[in-house]
């Protein structure tokens, strides 16, 4: 009677075992589901059908090829999982194709495919070999990245240097800049006169967008400025911090030989350049340059040192879409202190 009394009594425990692994499977929780069929098989002294079922199943949810040459527990999980997998499908293949069985054979087939290495010794020959690809690849983009901010850190327009001051810029660059030169305060900056930034052009010249000083024109004749010299310069504390020119200017009068559409294409072409070179996509927690966009503006931007921005301006009259302009300007800006 005692012997029959202990028998029931581990039944009866090693059932409760069972449901609290099933309960544990069905919330997700597949590292308990495993525990407890642990728990299960050993109050039971054995291994069962289901037991093992559970047992592949989770290992199967835990397991994760991703991370198998990273970490050392996915290397044993899978060891595991294929011998658990393997044992089920030629304990129970006499018994009939049902779910479980279809299941676990698709994962033990999944497994072959994978053809993971078994042995610790070609694991670790493997990752080692993996962790120093890494490494030079982490290496490689470092330099890249570096390479990048140098590019980003030594554009201008046509090499101009910043920094110098406004007088020495006028004897070396008198066609840009002439002794007799409008000079203008804009809105880019406030507070001391040491802050204040100032648009410095010919007076010969003037501009459509008067407060962001976009779109030139001859001031004695109306007529927009078509080439692509440089037409403005900025002054900072009495020293040259950014320029502006127009990359193209493009209208139905003639000036351009493109269509309205090949123009808008010319500007696309020129954004995609500059993101190249400064590797800026919008994305602001990988890129090398911030990289900001709005409406006919892009930039890239690094905190109080530098900005370069191209600006578009197109134009369709509703009246008549055969009028129409396009152009694309770029403003190099350095805060230089």
């Amino acid at each position: 009677m005692i012997t029959s009394a202990t028998i029931f009594s581990q039944n009866a425990i090693a059932e409760l075992k069972f449901e609290e692994a099933e309960t544990a499977f069905n919330n997700g929780n597949y590292e308990l589901t495993i525990q407890k069929t642990d728990e299960f098989e050993k109050v039971l002294g054995g291994i069962t059908d289901k037991s093992l079922y559970l047992r592949v199943a989770s290992q199967n949810k835990l397991f994760n090829p991703a991370n198998f040459y990273t970490d050392e527990k996915q290397f044993t999980l899978y060891n595991s999982l294929t011998e658990n997998a393997e044992k089920y499908v030629n304990a129970t293949a006499n018994n009939g194709l049902d779910d479980k069985f279809k299941e676990i054979y698709a994962i033990g087939e999944n497994l072959k495919k994978l053809n993971l290495p078994k042995e610790k010794t070609i694991w670790i020959k493997e990752k080692q070999r993996i962790e120093k690809e890494e490494l030079a690849r982490q290496r490689a983009k470092l330099e890249q990245i570096e390479q990048y901010k140098k590019t980003f850190e030594e554009f201008t327009i046509d090499d101009l240097p910043f920094g110098q001051t406004i007088e020495e810029f006028q004897k070396q660059h008198p066609d840009i800049l002439a002794e007799n030169y409008k000079m203008s305060k804009t809105k880019w900056a406030a507070g001391t006169d040491e802050d204040l930034i100032y648009a410095c052009h010919s007076k010969s010249i003037a501009f459509e967008n008067k407060e962001n000083f976009l779109l030139p024109y001859n001031s004695s004749t109306g007529a927009p400025i078509y080439d692509t010299t440089i037409h403005l310069v900025l002054v900072k504390n009495g020293r040259i911090v950014g320029f502006q020119k127009t990359i193209f200017y493009f209208n139905s009068k003639g000036q351009g030989n493109l269509t309205y559409s090949e123009a808008i294409s010319e500007t696309n072409k020129y954004v995609e350049k500059f993101k190249a070179e400064f590797q800026s996509y919008g994305n602001k927690a990988t890129d090398v340059i911030p990289y900001y966009s709005s409406q006919n503006q892009w930039s890239w931007i690094t905190a109080d040192k530098k900005g370069v921005h191209l600006y578009s301006d197109n134009y369709v009259d509703e009246k008549n879409p055969k009028r129409w302009k396009s152009s694309l300007t770029l403003r190099v800006f350095k805060d230089y202190k």
